[in-house]
């Protein structure tokens, strides 16, 4: 009987401690996202065009643009400061630049460690990736391996620029439109990217594709 008591104030106790540890960690959790909600939250856009997100920095090179500085993304290196930009945003711009590469590195090189880069681009079966004459490239959910460490691709060592793969979706925006068929294949595709890519990608194509990415870096 004693052991039998015994037993079940130890196991009464192993739930108050993980309790009292889970609690600790939601404030010790709240309290990061105190500090972060109350750090500033500078944010970069590139290319903004005519529809740049409030509160942002825009860049983008057309002189009738929403622009607070005109500048060709393609002339290195930015006038920028280095780890200056929490979030940055490139919607609809990477398929026009030239260097890819270095536009990458130069994302990487303004961007503060563990800042946000927020990526919109065609797929590589989209009618728009066709339709645009001044589109030079089209993305997979690849496309960005070669600056994620540990990836087969990034071996091969074009940049040092480094970056972690948060998220990645096919028509993220389209998605809560979809129905029926339409929204189970799509659905079926952001699960299976790769075997889409390779085999059906061309027989059921998406338009866009959105990337969250985070600067890997050490802070100054």
């Amino acid at each position: 009987m004693n052991d039998h008591i015994a037993s079940r104030l130890d196991t009464r106790l192993e739930v108050v401690a993980d309790t009292v540890e889970a609690s600790e960690l939601r404030e010790e959790a709240k309290g990061r996202s105190d500090q972060s909600s109350a750090a500033p939250n500078r944010i970069l856009e590139l290319g903004c065009g005519l529809n740049k997100t409030p509160g942002a920095f825009g860049i983008d090179i057309l002189r009738g643009s929403q622009a607070d500085l005109i500048h060709d993304l393609d002339v290195f290196p930015y006038p920028l400061q280095d780890s200056s930009w929490d979030r940055i945003i490139c919607h609809d711009v990477l398929e026009h630049v030239d260097n890819f590469v270095e536009t990458m590195e130069e994302i990487w090189r303004v961007g503060a460690p563990g800042a946000t880069v927020e990526v919109h681009a065609p797929f590589m079966s989209s009618v728009n990736y066709f339709s645009d004459p001044t589109h030079k490239r089209a993305f997979t959910s690849r496309s960005f391996d070669y600056f994620l460490e540990g990836t087969t691709a990034a071996r091969f060592g074009y940049s040092r620029a480094r970056f972690e793969l948060a998220h990645c979706e096919y028509d993220a925006e389209d998605r809560p439109h979809r129905r029926g068929f339409h929204r189970w294949i799509l659905s079926w595709a952001n699960r299976n990217k790769v075997l889409y890519e390779n085999r059906y990608a061309f027989l059921y194509p998406v338009y866009n594709i959105s990337y969250s990415l985070r600067v890997v870096k050490e802070a100054v």
